[in-house]
């Protein structure tokens, strides 16, 4: 009772009542605590009966939305529905802040521990410390975003399509951030006008104007070519920009992202005074704004303009489309994101070879000239996604990234990758060993996995914890043989599969900031891997 009080004092003055946990279940009355507290009745209270039709188009919104995989054509829904029970159960698939008309979901990572529990259900409670850690979060999977997509400009934000697709909430954060790093809209344009009323140019009137002489032989000029800036339009141009930021800005605020989660400044909800409906309708500023990018060359103002533009459209097709369209900030699947995370802290051997050595190579025989054909799987997966090159002593580590919370309950160990993912880590021990063996034997072999974390837990913990082992026993003792120069043979042995447990502030910090990968000591996890396999 004294957490459940502690809590409740806790979200007092905050906009959402909880936070929920990728992959907990949840039933749909517990997706009410989403919506936001100004959106509530007279008693500052969400009534589940007056809403129940609200929430059944946002849960429906939320299970048809849909996330592909950078690495597959494969789609991953948002929220998922499980109905093979007797009370049926939602999951989230996503991890992030998704917002849905006025509800929003803070979605932490599974390995996020809850702290605040209602009817034995888990969520995160509110509080600074959660939205920073949700920060972290958002910025890992910007910057998973941007190593792995293509063609998108400074701000991380792809503007060379106008999709209906365009996810709002991508939109204005990148919009906030081209403000803050480069500040308002400035065209560099020149315009150029005979007998204008702007600065004379010399160098073109010289150049294209004749002159009247005057008796001492004096040129008289009676024509000649001003320029100037299309500061009419540019002025047009800033003026949408900043409308567009400071309405962006205070949706952030409203939902409480803005500082905590985006790091932007409050300040910026002030930039202007107007919305951009108070400047024109959409059609009014779409032609502004192609006008002036067709008389721009700056590749910044070109980005920006065409944010704006994507803003305009997407604007004008969320008033024709339902109300609870959906924008997110975060990604899903998340487990690609924690590869990607374990390459970039780890790797440094290139798997090329590796690749095309283990592909399966099939051969048949052409039963009608009698010609054999052979062919390699064009796909392969059988490649782990980590092997680093050690020297002392000389050989590899492999490592795989498994997305996996193994925990110990009532005398038992579940929640562990299957026995098809055991299979292939022995089967990459046994492809690096024969195709990497001028680099040395494999020397480990890993299983990593995020550590369970706290949020607010000011305890300086082990960047990388080894919790175990997988092994297959009949294979313990089994040696490996290969030819080194020729003429001798040189014998290994398979090695028990590490269970190790990385912590996933420290893993997130050194992947998405620069100055934090400094300080993770790989060489020191490494080095205990090494050496719990010695052992």
């Amino acid at each position: 009772m004294t957490q459940h009080n502690n809590a409740e004092h806790a979200r007092t003055n905050e906009v959402i009542d909880c936070y929920f946990i990728e992959g907990v279940h949840y039933h749909k009355q517990d997706l009410l605590r989403a919506r936001m507290r100004f959106a509530s009745d007279a008693t500052g209270q969400v009534s589940a009966d007056s809403h129940s039709a609200n929430l059944d188009a946002v849960v429906e919104s939320l299970c048809s939305y849909q996330f592909t995989s950078a690495d597959s054509n494969s789609c991953t829904s948002a929220l998922e529905l499980h109905d093979n029970q007797r009370e049926p159960y939602y999951t989230f698939q996503f991890v992030g802040v998704l917002i849905v008309h006025d509800y929003v979901f803070y979605v932490f990572p599974k390995c996020v521990q809850p702290n605040y529990y209602i009817d034995d259900t888990s969520f995160i409670t509110p509080s600074k410390e959660s939205r920073d850690f949700m920060r972290l979060t958002i910025a890992v999977c910007e910057h998973y975003r941007t190593r792995t997509a293509s063609g998108t400009d400074d701000t991380s934000f792809s503007t060379r399509s106008s999709s209906n697709n365009t996810n709002t909430a991508e939109l204005y954060r990148a919009l906030l951030a081209d403000y803050v790093h480069n500040g308002a809209y400035r065209s560099r344009t020149r315009i150029w006008a005979y007998n204008g009323n702007g600065e004379i140019d010399w160098g073109r009137t010289l150049n294209q104007v004749s002159p009247y002489f005057t008796a001492q032989g004096a040129p008289l000029y009676a024509d000649y070519w001003t320029r100037d800036r299309a500061v009419d339009e540019e002025a047009l141009v800033r003026r949408i920009q900043l409308a567009w930021v400071a309405y962006a800005a205070q949706q952030f605020e409203s939902a409480e992202l803005l500082e905590d989660v985006l790091g932007f400044p409050h300040t910026l909800c002030s930039v202007s005074q107007e919305t951009p409906t108070d400047i024109g309708t959409s059609h009014f500023l779409r032609a502004a704004l192609i006008r002036a990018r067709n008389r721009e060359f700056s590749t910044r103002n070109r980005s920006l303009i065409n944010m704006l533009l994507l803003l305009v459209d997407s604007d004008e097709q969320q008033r024709l489309n339902s109300q609870h369209a959906i924008t997110h900030l975060g990604t899903a699947p998340f487990h690609t994101v924690w590869e990607g995370i374990c390459r970039a802290l780890f790797s440094n051997t290139d798997l090329g070879v590796m690749r095309e050595q283990s592909k399966p190579k099939w051969h048949m025989d052409e039963t009608i000239d009698g010609t054999d054909i052979e062919t390699a799987a064009e796909h392969n997966q059988l490649i782990p996604d980590v092997v680093y090159t050690v020297t002392d002593p000389a050989g590899t580590v492999i490592i795989d990234a498994k997305y996996y919370m193994p925990e110990i309950a009532s005398g038992k160990i579940t929640g562990q990758p299957g026995t098809y993912d055991v299979v292939k880590e022995y089967f990459y021990q046994l492809i690096a060993d024969i195709v990497l063996h001028d680099n040395g034997p494999v020397v480990a072999n890993t299983f990593m996995f995020p550590a369970r974390y706290s949020i607010g837990n000011t305890t300086l913990e082990s960047a990388c914890v080894i919790q175990g082992s997988v092994r297959f026993d009949a294979l313990g003792h089994y040696e490996l043989r290969h030819r080194d120069d020729g003429a001798s043979d040189s014998k290994g042995r398979f090695l028990p599969i590490i269970c190790a447990r990385l912590n996933p502030l420290s893993a997130f910090q050194a992947y998405a900031d620069s100055n934090a990968s400094k300080n993770f000591d790989r060489d020191r996890i490494l080095n205990e891997l090494i050496q719990y396999s010695e052992n």
